[in-house]
């Protein structure tokens, strides 16, 4: 008998899901409705794909019936596992922004990206298998996780093969008024987004040393009116050099008979270095200096991570704990743990944990200051050299994980006086929770040279994704493993 569930049930429940939570757009500037529309049908589409997966491998795992002679109860699934697997798929996805336009227009891109999402929505699916639903076969669940991962590319791929035949009818045309490099970095951006067509550049009427081809100039801003009409233009961009009101009015009341789109992309090219996003104020534009590098749902999502493995590591580990403390105490007098003051995120300090490694008079063994960690340094205790060699020290700072002063990813909490000395550039690194580990570790560790440490920082923040934060933590156990830069 197969698995008891309505197909109906299941249809009200991926649009219900799909459009709670595709409340925002991710698209940066244009076509905001466009990108909703296409989002949201991808979105309903990989949600009844889910479902559909889940039912499938039930009735595959009870047909073949593989291993043991089983009662067809063990098979059914329940309704509130759909919900919760529909739940964790899209939430993932949103946090990966698989439904971004920006990853919609190259095939490849487009699926890499989906398919990094899929990878850690299935490593959270089966973790909350493990947790709250046993019963769950793991040949099924392996079923499940292929059976999705195929129907969601054969729909990708469907899409941009019946994308490329209508394109040329369903193609919003785009102009770009401006011919410098910023409206340059803005006509990449466009011919990367699917559903737009850059028909061209116009130049400002007092632009005469446009770094753009001529081929790729159909006018100049006197005459944009006429381009539109002739060119059927939707949407117009207005890369803006720091022009006076009267000149973009005066565009602007070109265009005002017209139906299309008018939009302003000022060059903050200047503020690259700072983090910089767009707000809102009761209707008045914002420009925020210091804009968050991680979106709310990143944000959520990496905080339930740091929770859910500092809570398990935290009760696996308690025998090691007892074992280590003892350990420390007969090789060594002095406390269990070495505090000290370090910065967290935004500059808050906190008190950071570790396994005491050194004597507690380390001083005296020594004739100078180390400024650096050395592979030979005689004020590390025997078992001290262990835990350090192994990391095993840094064991008790899964507690400052679970407090939320720190994140299992990020860049390491420095010290308040070395923090001090800090350039403004430098000082990026402090907009992320810091963490047990980061892109500097896995990167080399001690063995890299103390200037490195910022750089890869700084990388870790402008490229920052949770795909990325999934990579250091798999390179991370490697470098655990082998004690790769450990003293």
């Amino acid at each position: 008998m197969p698995p008891q569930f309505s197909f109906a049930k299941a249809l009200r429940l991926c649009y219900s899901v799909s459009l709670s939570f595709w409340h925002r757009g991710r698209c940066p500037f244009m076509l905001d409705s466009l990108n909703i529309r296409l989002g949201a049908r991808f979105a309903l589409a990989d949600a009844f794909f889910i479902v559909l997966s889940l039912y499938i491998s039930s009735v595959i795992r009870m047909s073949l019936d593989l291993g043991h002679e089983a009662m067809p109860e063990v098979f059914e699934i329940p309704l509130l596992l759909y919900i919760v697997t529909v739940i964790v798929w899209h939430t993932v996805f949103q946090t990966f922004n698989v439904y971004s336009l920006m990853y919609s227009k190259i095939l490849t891109r487009s699926l890499r990206r989906m398919v990094q999402a899929h990878m850690m929505a299935s490593l959270t699916f089966l973790g909350v298998l493990y947790i709250v639903y046993r019963d769950f076969s793991r040949i099924q669940s392996v079923y499940f996780i292929v059976l999705a991962l195929v129907l969601m590319t054969i729909h990708r791929l469907y899409y941009f093969w019946g994308f490329a035949r209508v394109a040329p009818k369903r193609l919003h045309n785009v102009v770009i008024v401006g011919t410098d490099e910023h409206a340059k970095r803005i006509g990449s951006i466009v011919a990367r987004i699917t559903g737009l067509k850059l028909v061209g550049f116009v130049r400002h009427n007092d632009d005469h040393d446009p770094v753009l081809k001529s081929a790729e100039i159909i006018g100049h801003a006197d005459e944009l009116a006429s381009l539109v009409s002739e060119h059927s233009i939707d949407e117009v961009i207005i890369c803006d050099r720091s022009h006076d009101r009267e000149y973009l009015h005066g565009i602007s009341d070109q265009l005002s008979a017209l139906p299309v789109n008018v939009r302003l992309s000022p060059d903050y090219s200047d503020l690259a270095y700072f983090l910089v996003g767009i707000e809102n104020l009761e209707g008045m534009p914002l420009i925020n200096l210091r804009y968050q590098v991680m979106t709310p749902w990143q944000r959520i999502t990496k905080r339930a991570v740091d929770v859910f493995v500092a809570l398990l590591v935290l009760v696996l580990s308690w025998p090691l704990f007892i074992g280590i403390a003892i350990a420390i105490k007969r090789d060594s007098s002095g406390p269990i743990f070495f505090r000290q003051q370090r910065v967290g995120e935004r500059g808050k300090l906190f008190t950071i944990y570790k396994f005491r490694s050194m004597y507690v008079d380390a001083e005296r063994h020594i004739t100078y200051t180390p400024t650096y960690k050395q592979a030979e340094d005689p004020r590390v205790t025997r078992i001290g050299r262990f835990l350090r060699r192994t990391s095993l020290d840094e064991l008790p700072q899964f507690l400052n994980v679970l407090m939320g002063h720190m994140s299992l990813v990020g860049p390491r909490p420095e010290l308040p006086d070395i923090a001090a000395q800090y350039t403004a550039s430098q000082r990026k690194r402090f907009e992320v929770p810091q963490g047990l580990t980061g892109w500097w570790q896995v990167s080399g560790r001690a063995d890299l040279p103390m200037y490195h440490n910022t750089e890869y920082d700084l990388y870790y923040i402008n490229n920052y994704s949770l795909w990325l934060d999934v990579r250091i933590l798999l390179r991370t156990l490697s470098v655990v493993f082998r004690g790769t830069g450990a003293y």
